[in-house]
């Protein structure tokens, strides 16, 4: 069924939009590509990003890249997606958020929302949960 949609996807994409008018279309409407970071949308991204790499530069209003989103929203499978860019990740992780001036790293050690969290589990796991999340984020990107 992924396969189906993955398809269904990539050809919608090329009919709708030929290649000239896409970027200009996703700036647009960048909204929806910052909605699928958001919600954890890696297939779609994936197809987009491996299709159109300037993708990997537009930010949001807050100069975040989906990336500095996916690390907000606790998504590691779309956030693990930078490590496959080599240098570019230094340069997007460099990226600052215009009110507070925080970078990656900054985003990956905040709580993440309410409903991100594991309400369920106690205190102690979900703090040594987010201990590891950013512990790794911080060993990867220091030895990347």
């Amino acid at each position: 069924m992924r396969t189906l949609a993955h398809r269904l996807v990539e050809k919608l994409w090329y009919l709708v939009l030929p290649t000239e008018n896409f970027i200009e279309f996703i700036k647009s409407f960048s909204g929806l590509l910052f909605d699928a970071a958001e919600l954890g949308n890696v297939e779609i991204l994936v197809i987009l990003i491996r299709s159109h790499l300037d993708l990997l530069w537009i930010v949001d209003n807050n100069n975040r890249t989906l990336f500095h989103v996916a690390a907000l929203y606790r998504h590691e499978n779309i956030f693990s997606l930078i490590y496959e860019l080599g240098g570019i990740k230094d340069l997007i992780a460099s990226y600052k958020e215009k009110q507070s001036k925080d970078t990656l790293l900054h985003l990956v050690a905040r709580l993440p929302p309410m409903n991100r969290q594991q309400v369920g589990s106690g205190a102690a796991l979900h703090m040594q949960k987010e201990l590891l999340w950013f512990k790794v984020r911080q060993i990867q990107f220091s030895n990347g």
